[in-house]
């Protein structure tokens, strides 16, 4: 309703969820992720987060014909499709990344290793990353790291030290 696409869901999967004391229903160890953009067309760079392919099916890519590209009949298919292997892959839609301490007071921070593929994905080196719930600042974090400017909104005001902190350490690092 208010004109936003919703290009994906990802899963984000973790492998060492927080302990719950549920009995009424399993430990959740996933969240969501969504893609959303404004338009049908957007920016989305999927080669800036291909991942190394784990077997040779899952490096195969279709296209063109027997006689075309490639006339190598070991790549041939009883269609006539010309498959061909590569070393990377397109990034699924389920991430398995692990749940990570932070030092810091705020109880909910997502680790850099999620945020990454996202900023990646979504932006070119010198844009601008939003993040409306900035929370301790690892998306801006990220982004500075990753050669992107950022805007962070954040409600609770005593995260603001937490924010500061932890982007004079990315400055100090680099």
């Amino acid at each position: 309703a208010d004109g936003w696409y919703l290009r994906q869901d990802i899963i984000w999967h973790k492998p060492n969820p927080m302990p719950e004391s549920v009995t009424d229903r399993c430990t959740k160890s996933h969240e969501y992720i969504f893609l959303l953009s404004k338009s049908q067309k957007y920016f989305y760079d999927h080669e800036a987060i291909k991942e190394d392919a784990t077997s040779k099916s899952e490096g195969i890519r279709f296209g063109g014909n027997k006689y075309g590209d490639n006339n190598d009949p070991l790549y041939a298919t009883k269609s006539g499709n010309v498959s061909k292997e590569y070393d990377k892959s397109n990034k699924r839609s389920v991430w398995s990344i692990p749940v990570k301490p932070y030092s810091g007071a705020h109880f909910a921070v997502f680790p850099e290793e999620l945020i990454e593929p996202c900023i990646m994905a979504g932006s070119r080196v010198g844009d601008i990353v939003l993040d409306p719930f900035m929370g301790s600042g690892t998306t801006a974090q990220v982004a500075q790291h990753l050669n992107r400017q950022y805007l962070g909104c954040e409600l609770n005001t005593e995260y603001e030290s937490l924010q500061k902190k932890r982007l004079r350490q990315l400055s100090l690092d680099l």
